[in-house]
């Protein structure tokens, strides 16, 4: 048997190549579209971590953190500490490895974006779709490096693309702080200058959320007059503006607080694959007698992970805060079913057979599951209630935050009236009462109340130097810590170097032996 030369021979049989995407205008805006593409894929359950470990990959730096319970599921391996917390274990590989690859693919993508695009400038192109995908493309560089500095501490930074000639090269060492930011800070004004305000795809960047970004930026380098402005001129100058409380969380999130979502589609092309954050985030209250699964109750929900007791508690202190009444979070789940209604139970009261008690597990491991306050920012009350699949949009910065990081930024500076102003301007739209005192322990709690379960609280508390005090405070919860440590509380095993995550051994082996891991691991 024979093959001629022409069968042999390799022919492009599509117009779409590596040339085409790096070299022309055309080709640059898909390139683009594709960065959104990875964008989004911690959040889909198809991505292969999430389907092999429930979901698990959106909501990890949560369960690190202060405000959150794990009860079952992998995530709650990593509230406990059995996950994540040393250098070889297997919750480094099943995450962080994620974490560092995925950024880094888009920041290598991004590279490639951005040197042909610029010489594309500098061949006299103009066109503002080339200028565009230039500054999308600057900003989700500056995300995934954001992102993997506040992560993992020892990262390294460049901005060519990868070509087979430097596939093999190695970093001799970490990149320094001045280098990072200085990329971050290029990088984000590049974006605001060239990006606008409004899009007409909803979910693209914008200037809002570049410059929410930058503010989180300079906050991580203790540049709080460079935030306070960037967030004076997001809430003075920009058409974004806190919307009620009721639609924060409702609907495909297209409003005016929302700064940057990414978008989910059922049935349609580029729409992505479900997620199940809502799934995880709810009680499994349909357990109980008297209930069965509805929108009113949060759809279907297992509550793998879901509020502590400490952020319980802060949401209660004040009676009249509305985030715990079905807008953020939902705190009772309400009989439903009269064919297992329990006797001396009514149809609409919430249900009460459960108790949180501090040592029996057979008690609070019931309460856990099935009537502890879930969280409803996931929630998609379009899908069947029984369906754990959502296509729900996922916040990612909103303006509330942008508040709040002005109340920190100007409270450093000693603006304390224009702190509390933007404090209160967040509290009094759910129905708090304003504060007359600002300190960071009261900005962290805000965050906590309105920011719970978005993923922002990890680098919160690590930024502010609150991570140590707060973990060992009240992390997880006190009884389920003493159920799942016999021969240690986790609130006793954390340390102050668990505030970086450890670099994933494999990584380690691609950099090489004198590439250095985090102190601690």
């Amino acid at each position: 048997m024979t093959c001629d030369d022409d069968f042999l021979k390799d022919e492009l049989l599509s117009e779409t190549s590596v040339d085409f995407l790096y070299s022309s205008i055309d080709g640059l805006s898909n390139a683009v579209v594709g960065l959104y593409v990875l964008q989004r894929q911690p959040y889909e359950q198809s991505t292969w971590q999430n389907a092999n470990w429930n979901g698990m990959i959106p909501l990890v730096l949560t369960a690190k953190s202060d405000i959150a319970v794990g009860v079952d599921g992998e995530i709650s391996l990593y509230s406990r500490l059995t996950w994540g917390a040393t250098r070889g274990d297997f919750g480094v590989f099943a995450a962080y490895d994620f974490f560092w690859s995925l950024n880094y693919k888009i920041i290598d993508r991004a590279n490639s974006i951005i040197q042909g695009g610029l010489q594309l400038l500098d061949e006299g192109a103009s066109d503002p779709r080339l200028i565009q995908a230039l500054a999308e493309a600057r900003v989700m560089r500056a995300q995934a490096y954001f992102t993997l500095y506040r992560m993992f501490n020892n990262i390294y930074i460049k901005t060519d693309p990868t070509t087979p000639e430097t596939a093999f090269d190695r970093p001799q060492d970490k990149s320094s702080p001045a280098e990072i930011f200085a990329l971050l800070r290029e990088d984000l004004s590049y974006a605001s200058e060239n990006l606008s305000y409004q899009t007409t795809q909803f979910g693209r960047w914008t200037k809002g959320a570049v410059d929410h970004l930058w503010a989180k930026v300079e906050m991580w380098d203790q540049n709080d007059q460079a935030a306070a402005d960037l967030i004076d001129g997001l809430i003075s100058s920009s058409p974004h503006q806190l919307v009620a409380l009721e639609a924060v969380f409702d609907g495909e999130l297209n409003h005016a607080e929302t700064l940057l979502a990414v978008n989910f589609e059922k049935s349609a092309i580029g729409g992505g694959a479900p997620h199940i954050m809502n799934w995880s985030t709810v009680s499994f209250y349909a357990g109980a007698p008297g209930l069965v699964q509805s929108i009113e109750n949060g759809g279907n929900g297992v509550g793998f992970i879901s509020l502590n007791d400490y952020t319980i508690d802060l949401l209660l202190e004040d009676p009249n805060d509305r985030r715990k009444d079905n807008t953020y979070y939902i705190f009772e789940y309400q009989y439903n079913d009269p064919r297992t209604l329990p006797r001396g139970k009514t149809i609409g009261e919430p249900l009460d057979l459960y108790t949180n008690h501090p040592t029996d597990p057979n008690q609070f491991f019931l309460y856990y599951r099935r009537q502890n306050p879930g969280v409803l920012k996931y929630f998609d009350p379009t899908v069947d209630p029984t369906d754990r699949d959502h296509f729900k949009n996922v916040m990612i910065y909103r303006l509330a935050e942008s508040y709040l990081i002005g109340a920190e930024a100007h409270m450093n500076l000693g603006n304390t009236s224009q702190a509390l102003t933007y404090l209160n301007a967040v509290r009094q739209r759910a129905g708090a009462a304003p504060l007359n005192q600002i300190d960071i322990d009261i900005v962290l709690a805000e965050r906590a109340r309105e920011l719970a379960f978005e993923g922002q609280r990890w680098y919160a508390i690590k930024r502010t130097g609150k991570m140590l005090e707060y973990m060992k405070d009240h992390m997880n919860n006190d009884n389920i810590n003493r159920f799942y440590y016999p021969d240690g509380n986790p609130k006793e095993l954390y340390q102050e170097h668990m505030k970086h995550l450890p670099i994933p051994q494999g990584q380690l082996d691609l950099l090489g032996d004198q590439y250095p891991q985090n102190e601690g691991y």
